[in-house]
């Protein structure tokens, strides 16, 4: 195993290794760390955790630690850095978080009983995908390692594995290594090491965020992995998983290889895995990474999370899981109209009954993350407080599923999920009744385990509180006895149990007292009878700490059996969680119930935007939305800048998502033909990094959508064309058109904003397109945006108008406005010109909307707008007009003469 991102193999160490003789120690971490090339090694050396050579470079330089050396006055000093054991987890994710590997070596013999060097291993490995413990993670986002196989000609395979929950899944996508990681809160990437290094590189780029982890190319041969699933899983073959059907080696390798990545790391078989499950393509609306950015589903343009994404306003889940499911919804949507049916009707159900509602999302509010929880039992990574609030969340579990049938509600989605939940009421009982409501996050310290569990356990705590009672009155006895007022009794791990007596008393104590240590104002003694309660109270000490391990380890013995359970009613309470938080997005948002059904079809009465209409400190405008086949497949949407189109765009396709979420809608009414997939391609931006400009960018997007759109798509364009030539852009503008509207076509349902005015000419010969603006006053040279979408076209863009707004400074506007005035007499001159040869199209090309769906543009070429005023035209119109095989010289001369006699008179008035 290998990462990209993780310390290189230390050849610092090994010069040093050869140069100087190193101790028993080093030569121990050596030989550990050569097991690890790949890790940065935390080497466990009583309170620390100590990292040496290059590691220590790293080490120092990532997690901001002070580099020191080990021998620092021999001829080969070795470089040192190292972090206190209990403060492991903040400079763990420091590391982590910068893409490196950490092995964790322990001391696995008590160093008190070795002889000579302490034994150690290394207990665990930890990647920056595959992340358990709970301080090192996000509390309710997923956190997932993706395995990832590109095919050429076909479907790459991909799998997702959450190991702090177990959660595993994998498939078959004609999808983009970004676009999955933007679906999916993905930290690691894992690929196979003969991946070439362009390839290699440009993955890096796409993702820069993300930690691209080469590893052994055999884990994603067919056989080798779907050997490493039988095995894990114990099964005879996989059909179980869905893997079993048709050509889905793919999804079987990458599957494979990501469990047996997970094993290298957790050093065996990782406990937390209990199923797989293959994702079929046909049963979701997947958003590519266009989409699920110029939607700002998850992250604002600028990367940011927060108040200005989907997810943020229409978030009413209360529990992790919950959230993390509608995180996948988001990006994942139903498309199965039976399914939708039955959401749509839950939400309304619980809408209506709001007492219900209420008091079934208090009892959710109390359920803890139990997927993580479960997780961290199974691996015993857990703590007493956390395993405490797994049995507090197992007992409302139980709460929940008795509460769901309360009142008219047995027919409910909720009461039929809640009736599969496992009965957890003994379980939670046994932990309840086990874990102290006082312990602490760690079994370090003892007394987590309550009273009346164990008579064995209560008789040595009981023996340790007596004697240390009997030591505050043998102080006591002593200081009267022995007349010493300041004689105290202390404890430390080396000297056990003392009578500490100051150097101005050393004269008065007493003959029975034997001196241990000597300080500087102190000394230290003790006594039979203090040996005799320290024997008593050491040996209750530890034999109460024993107990209470035997105890703990008994409690994650009852929990590991159950895991499975634990999993399927951690997706129940998902699915409550996000119904009901459903439910009370629409009744604070007043969103309508949707109706989805399978016709091609989508119209919306009163759409607002979620997002927006949130962020406003007016009121958000409504529109209405009417979309579908024949009379109305494509809507050429025009108007000013600042009018609201993008705004009305994506509006659209944010309700279409929600509807297909299980959600409801803003909207007063919605009915929605499912759509199969949604495209935008909204805004520009480069793609520098990749050498990719803003007009290649736009027209690969735009390349994507028009090879994947079916008849049951949605298309989102805003402004196609825009990177290039007034003319080319024109041109590409009208063959996209036509192209999506051609009857040889898939037709999808589209929605094409534009500031090509041209365009609307096609409203008359293009069947299917429909013309729509944004609405517009004037008033005392100024305009008042309307924001309303009504039929029609707009002839202005208003561009000057919102330069205004802007703050350009008025010489810029003015003199702009006499060019506009100029180009726009020149243009409309020349272009009716041109249209009079063909009045369908710009500058003559013929762009029939009859022609073969393969045609591509022809006709003369398009001129640009010209830069010349009028009289400057008319000369050219001259000259053009010339012929030159029948003029003589003297002519030629006359009429240049002429016409630099108009230029000068007319240039000078």
């Amino acid at each position: 195993m290998t990462s990209g991102n993780s310390p290189k193999k230390d050849s610092s160490a090994g010069k040093s290794g050869s140069n100087a003789k190193l101790t028993p120690m080093l030569t121990q971490y050596m030989e550990i760390k050569a097991q690890h090339p790949g890790c940065l090694l935390l080497f466990r050396m009583g309170d620390f955790y100590e990292t040496f050579f290059e590691d220590a470079q790293t080490m120092a330089r990532v997690a901001g630690v002070n580099l020191t050396s080990r021998d620092a006055k021999s001829d080969h000093p070795v470089p040192l850095a190292g972090v206190p054991f209990h403060a492991l987890e903040t400079y763990l994710n420091r590391l982590l978080v910068a893409g490196i590997t950490v092995a964790i070596c322990e001391q696995v013999e008590d160093p008190a009983l070795a002889k000579g060097l302490v034994k150690r291993e290394v207990v665990e490995i930890i990647s920056p995908g595959t992340i358990t413990a709970e301080e090192l993670i996000d509390e309710s986002a997923g956190h997932y390692c993706l395995a990832w196989l590109p095919q050429k000609t076909d479907h790459g395979g991909w799998a997702l594995l959450d190991a702090s929950t177990g959660e595993f899944r994998c498939g078959l996508e004609q999808s983009t290594l970004a676009g999955l990681c933007l679906r999916h809160p993905v930290r690691e990437v894992i690929v196979r090491e003969d991946t070439p290094g362009p390839e290699l590189s440009r993955m890096r780029l796409a993702v820069p965020q993300v930690v691209i982890t080469p590893v052994n190319s055999a884990w994603f041969h067919p056989s080798f992995a779907r050997q490493t699933l039988l095995d894990h899983f114990q099964v005879a073959n996989l059909a179980a998983f869905g893997l079993e059907e048709g050509d889905r080696q793919a999804a079987t390798a990458t599957a494979g290889a990501l469990l047996r990545y997970l094993e290298s790391l957790s050093l065996g078989r990782p406990r937390q895995i209990s199923s797989l499950r293959f994702a079929d393509r046909g049963d979701r609306l997947v958003l590519d990474e266009e989409t699920l950015r110029n939607l700002e589903i998850f992250r604002t343009f600028r990367g940011e999370k927060g108040e200005g994404t989907l997810i943020h306003h229409v978030d009413g889940t209360v529990t992790a899981m919950g959230h993390r499911l509608l995180a996948r919804r988001l990006a994942e949507a139903l498309t199965d109209t039976q399914e939708l049916a039955h959401w749509h009707a839950g939400v309304d159900s619980a809408l209506q009954d709001r007492t219900w509602r209420r008091n079934l999302r208090e009892i959710l509010g109390g359920i803890g993350d139990l997927e993580r929880l479960a997780t961290r039992a199974a691996t015993s990574r857990i703590g007493p407080s956390s395993l405490r609030l797994l049995g507090e969340s197992l007992e409302a579990v139980m709460r929940l599923a008795k509460a769901s049938s309360v009142g008219e509600h047995d027919g409910h989605l909720i009461h039929h999920w809640a009736e599969k939940m496992a009965d957890f009421s003994e379980l939670a009982a046994e932990l309840l009744t086990a874990i102290s409501p006082e312990a602490g996050s760690t079994t370090r310290k003892g007394g987590y385990i309550s009273s009346d569990v164990s008579d064995e356990l209560d008789r040595c705590r009981s023996i340790t509180a007596d004697t240390k009672g009997f030591l505050a009155g043998l102080q006591a006895k002593e200081r009267e006895a022995t007349g010493i007022p300041t004689l105290k009794v202390g404890f430390n791990r080396v000297f056990g149990y003392y009578f500490e007596i100051t150097r101005k008393h050393l004269d008065r104590v007493p003959d029975h007292f034997s001196q241990k240590q000597t300080l500087v104002n102190s000394s230290r003694f003790h006594t039979e009878e203090l040996k005799e309660a320290e024997a008593t109270i050491l040996d209750a000490e530890e034999r109460a700490g024993r107990l209470e391990e035997e105890i703990f380890n008994g409690l994650l013995d009852s929990v590991g059996p159950r895991q499975g359970e634990i999993h399927e009613s951690a997706r129940l309470v998902a699915l409550i969680d996000l119904l009901l938080g459903f439910a009370e997005v629409a009744e604070r948002n007043e969103y309508c119930r949707p109706v989805c059904n399978d016709s091609l079809d989508l119209s919306i009465k009163g759409g607002r935007h979620p997002v927006v209409e949130n962020l406003l400190d007016c009121d958000f405008i409504p529109n209405n939305t009417e979309v579908g086949l024949p009379e109305q497949q494509l809507l050429l949407l025009t108007g000013p800048n600042m009018g609201g189109k993008s705004t009305y765009l994506r509006q659209v396709a944010l309700i279409a998502l929600l509807a297909q979420t299980g959600s409801f809608v803003p909207a007063d009414s919605a009915k929605i033909g499912v759509a199969d997939r949604i495209f935008t391609r909204v805004g520009a931006s480069d793609n520098l990094a990749r050498g990719e400009s803003t007009f290649y960018m736009e027209m690969s997007e735009t390349a994507h959508i028009l090879h994947q759109m079916t008849s049951r798509s949605l298309v989102i364009l805003d402004e196609i064309g825009r990177g290039t030539s007034t003319y080319d852009g024109l041109s590409l503008a009208w063959g996209i058109t036509e192209y999506l509207c051609h009857p040889a076509g898939p037709r999808p349902r589209s929605i094409f904003a534009t500031h090509y005015h041209e365009l609307t000419e096609l409203e008359n010969d293009l069947p299917g397109l429909v013309n729509l603006r944004l609405e517009v006053k004037e008033w005392e040279g100024r305009i008042i945006f309307l924001h309303a979408v009504g039929p029609g076209r707009s002839d202005k863009s208003y561009g000057i108008h919102v330069a205004r707004l802007a703050g350009l400074p008025e010489p810029v506007l003015r003199r702009s406005e006499e060019i506009l005035a100029s180009l726009s007499t020149a243009d409309e001159r020349d272009l009716s010109a041109r249209t009079s040869r063909n009045p369908r199209t710009p500058g003559g090309a013929s762009l029939a909307a009859d022609s073969p769906l393969s045609s591509t543009l022809s006709g003369r070429p398009t001129a640009q707008l010209s830069l010349f005023n009028e009289v400057e035209r008319d000369a050219l119109d001259a000259l053009k007009g010339m012929d030159l095989e029948k003029i003589s010289p003297m002519d030629a001369f006359m009429w240049l003469a002429k016409i630099k006699e108009q230029l000068t008179s007319r240039g000078s008035e």
